[in-house]
């Protein structure tokens, strides 16, 4: 039973197979002979011509409810509203989004419960979160990994994409286009950062996720597990010592009013993905689906381009604020030495293929 506002609930079986978006194989979760396409993002293909919706003019509306961890003033809120808006316009008023920024329906965990239950249709998180219930999306968050964001982007609109699509439909998602974060780097108020010696004995809080608990503790940091909702209050109390976060959202989150030094590791290339019910989506019919696929295409563009924009101009606006420093070349040689055994760790747990894949196509081209 999937619960839809707007009007009375309504079960969606779900359909054998349904063209779609970021993630469409979703039946095997490493399907052989792999096609190299658009997969996280938005079967682009199945967006690029216009469409209408005769199909559906006649029909209830029908209300997604969309969360979000993030508040308004970001790009990621910007593409959401232009995903609601968008189809809107496409289904005739028929296909509703309501959003929820700022963790209004709660914290990351209770949202993908929520999302993998029915009981909430869509949602942005980053892989780690993603991870608590498919595994797989922790090689997205292996330190060092990720080359650059055009090489993210790439993978995930390739078979890599492709591959945790499967991972992520057995569990109950259907994922559907990512959205940029860029470089995470540290951010604490006890001293910068240079090399990994800097970082021990500090209280870091970081995503939950094994990775990044394994990663940090291989740095001597000492790592907590907390919802993002609950670090800007965590800092201020000085519950923790320090985390780790994008420049863009320390400026739209006003951590520099509660964290000092920001060092910029970029240990991690990140990206939100939006997620959806898998049997919502299932339901859907596929004219719907194009809808959905369109709208996202369309806010998906002009959020990497927004996202783009502000890792630019986000140092500079941050100068002023806080402390910020780069790690030279041989710092980073040893950031990346220290961390080594976490990726080895980490081929045994989630399978060497899938790590080498992901080597091959975050890597450098």
């Amino acid at each position: 039973m999937v619960l839809l506002m707007g009007g009375p609930s309504r079960t969606l079986a779900p359909k054998a197979h349904s063209k779609g978006t970021f993630m469409n194989k979703t039946s095997l979760p490493h399907p052989a002979g792999l096609r190299r396409r658009g997969v996280i993002g938005l079967a682009l293909a199945a967006a690029a011509s216009p469409l209408a919706a005769p199909a559906i003019a006649q029909g209830r509306q029908r209300a997604l409810r969309f969360g979000s961890p993030m508040p308004t003033t970001t790009s990621y809120h910007a593409a959401m509203v232009t995903f609601a808006e968008e189809l809107a316009k496409l289904s005739n008023n028929r296909l509703k989004v309501d959003l929820f920024p700022n963790a209004q329906l709660g914290g990351l965990k209770d949202m993908l419960t929520a999302v993998q239950l029915g009981t909430q249709s869509m949602l942005i998180t980053v892989p780690a979160w993603y991870s608590n219930f498919v595994k797989q999306m922790d090689v997205l968050s292996l330190p060092f990994i990720v080359h650059s964001p055009e090489r993210l982007r790439s993978a995930l609109e390739g078979s890599l994409g492709e591959r945790l699509s499967g991972y992520a439909g057995l569990a109950g998602f259907k994922l559907l286009t990512p959205w940029l974060i860029g470089p995470r780097h540290v951010l604490n108020n006890v001293r910068p950062i240079f090399t990994p010696k800097d970082l021990e004995g500090l209280k870091l809080r970081v995503v939950s996720s094994q990775v990044y608990l394994q990663e940090f503790r291989a740095l001597g940091a000492n790592p907590v597990a907390m919802d993002y909702s609950e670090v800007y209050l965590a800092l201020q109390q000085r519950t923790v010592d320090g985390f780790d976060n994008g420049l863009p959202d320390t400026l739209t989150g006003k951590y520099y009013e509660v964290t000092k030094y920001a060092s910029l590791t970029a240990h991690v290339i990140d990206t939100f993905i939006v997620g959806m019910n898998k049997a919502l989506w299932d339901g859907f019919a596929a004219e719907e689906q194009g809808m959905i696929n369109q709208a996202l295409k369309l806010a998906t563009d002009q959020q990497w381009k927004a996202q783009t924009v502000a890792l630019g101009e986000a140092r500079d606006k941050l100068s002023g604020l806080m402390q910020i420093n780069d790690i030279d070349a041989a710092g980073r040689a040893q950031f990346v030495e220290a961390t080594k055994p976490v990726i080895q760790h980490f081929e045994e747990v989630l399978g060497k293929d899938l790590v080498d894949q992901a080597r091959r196509e975050l890597g450098p081209a």
